[in-house]
């Protein structure tokens, strides 16, 4: 647009007064300025809106490129196979007093220190005289954290008392005292400290595999998996150690291959692991083909009944076929060996047509003398559902009277511990006043004997063939630890997982391939 010079040459030239009146040359200098005034505006308005605009287009285009597209996540579930876990490294810790060199390993988790306690009369004041009962009692389920087999024959109300409120209640229910707990404890710690690099515990042919036997059963017995923070890498090893290990065809280490049978179905019962299914298998096999055909066992599995009927042997074996069948295994003949093994048992029972209490061999020593046997022979009926057996009754009424007062660690007498075990799970699963009595002398005798660091010395002549102090000490410590876990272990109303079995009236065995009346 030009710009507008006035001329008033010009002006007065072409002005026509005779035309325009004052009135409209006032209101056409008025438009003239107002259009003047518009022009003006026009380029501070169009730069203001020009800059306004590139403004928001930039903050538009500096947004857009920083903007993080939402990931799709798409969940696939896979099958894998064995995944090993990798381990911290190991923390170096002193060797525990006393124990040999070749029988150490340093853990792999720093341990958490637990003060000695003195023991006194008031340690025990807070058991209650509440007696377990055999019937109608609750398997606290509500409260159970453990991982159970999915398996058709597995009872998760077996383990229902081992998780951390499962065991305080079971404990406070059943006549545990906080003291006994503590010292158990102490004892998972100290097994945790002395397991060799391995995963196994001991040394020597047949012993390594029932040391680690019983070492895993403890801890699961405390409700530990290879999940579980603080004994989770002792667990795991263990499992892999019995797992990997190849049955030796040689059947003379029979003890420890029953042992190894029991840990590995009470393993996999517990948690399910594929592996552990293959080995729990192939180690039931080996048991029962090893039967004889009276229903007891050989300790090198020699089926000639003639040789020798060892019950203490056995009942290792039975406790295996037990955990193996709460575990769903189905190895063909099982529920047939679980048959012989109940009438076997019937038959040596005080007051029956043939026995006179159990024996140590019923070929050869028919009549049963022996507080162990005794012993083993009542929870071996028990954990098959049989414990209300009419003739099992005068076997536990010895017990409550003739082997309560040799209850003493001063004065112990032949095979103590071992028969202790048994004991104190047959009377807790019998329950009532003698129960009462037994399990606050047991506590008592194993709270005042433990060791600062957390083992217990096998009491009086030690019956077992270990030269390994190491080995004496994890016998005797695996031993009393379990007896301290009988509160939630095998609850009474479980009947050791095979309920219904007593309700079977004939003693033959039925064929293999029938299966046992599972009720309830």
């Amino acid at each position: 647009m030009s710009e507008y010079v006035y001329d008033e040459e010009e002006y007065e030239e072409n002005f026509d007064d005779s035309v325009l009146s004052d009135e409209d040359l006032l209101e056409i200098l008025e438009e003239y300025r107002r259009k003047r005034f518009i022009e003006s505006l026009i380029g501070p308005v169009m730069s203001t809106f020009f800059h306004v605009a590139l403004i928001i287009a930039l903050s538009i285009l500096i947004k857009d490129k920083y903007k993080v597209e939402p990931a799709e996540i798409e969940v696939k579930m896979a099958e894998v196979g064995e995944v090993k876990i990798e381990e911290p490294p190991p923390i170096e810790e002193p060797a525990p007093d006393e124990v040999e060199p070749e029988e150490t390993t340093s853990p792999l988790l720093t341990t958490v220190a637990i003060e000695n306690v003195d023991i006194n009369d008031a340690a025990l004041e807070d058991v209650s005289d509440e007696a377990p009962s055999t019937e109608g009692d609750s398997i606290v389920e509500a409260v159970s954290d453990v991982v159970v087999s999915p398996s058709a024959f597995a009872s998760p109300s077996v383990f229902g008392g081992r998780s951390a409120a499962g065991r305080a209640s079971s404990v406070s229910k059943y006549g545990g005292s906080m003291m006994s707990q503590q010292n158990l404890l102490k004892a998972l710690y100290w097994l945790k400290k002395v397991q060799r690099p391995d995963g196994s515990w001991a040394q020597g042919y047949g012993i390594k595999e029932a040391m680690t036997g019983l070492a895993l059963l403890t801890f699961l017995a405390y409700g530990e998996t290879p999940t579980s923070k603080e004994f989770g890498t002792t667990v795991r090893k263990a499992m892999e150690w019995l797992a990997n290990h190849k049955i030796n065809k040689d059947t003379g280490s029979g003890y420890g291959h029953a042992i190894k049978t029991y840990a590995l179905a009470e393993a996999y019962a517990m948690t399910g692991i594929s592996i552990l299914e293959g080995a729990m298998n192939e180690s039931v096999k080996v048991i029962v083909n090893g039967q004889q055909n009276g229903g007891s066992y050989h300790y090198k599995y020699n089926k000639n009944q003639n040789i020798k009927q060892d019950l203490s042997f056995a009942g290792w074996n039975y406790q295996a076929l037990k955990a193996a069948y709460g575990a769903g295994c189905e190895v063909k003949g099982l529920t047939n060996a679980i048959h012989k093994s109940v009438g076997w048992l019937k038959k040596q029972a005080s007051g029956s047509d043939q026995g006179k209490g159990f024996p140590y061999d019923a070929a050869n020593q028919p009549i049963g003398n022996k507080h162990s046997m005794r012993a083993v022979g009542v929870l071996c009926m028990q954990i098959f559902g049989e414990g209300k057996y009419a003739n099992l009754q005068d076997e536990i009424t010895t017990i409550a009277e003739v082997d309560y007062p040799n209850l003493s660690w001063s004065k112990p007498p032949e095979e103590s511990l071992y028969g202790w075990y048994y004991a104190t799970q047959a009377m807790f699963q019998h329950g009532g006043k003698n129960w009462t009595k037994w399990n606050r002398k047991f506590q008592g005798e194993l709270n005042k004997n433990q060791s600062r660091e957390g083992y217990w010395e096998y009491p009086g002549e030690y019956h077992a063939k270990f030269d390994s102090q190491t080995c004496k000490r994890v016998y005797a410590t695996t031993l009393c630890a379990l007896m301290l876990t009988v509160y939630y272990r095998y609850l009474p109303s479980t009947k050791g997982a095979i309920r219904g079995m007593a309700k079977k009236k004939e003693e033959k065995a039925p064929p293999a391939d029938e299966g046992l009346d599972l009720i309830e």
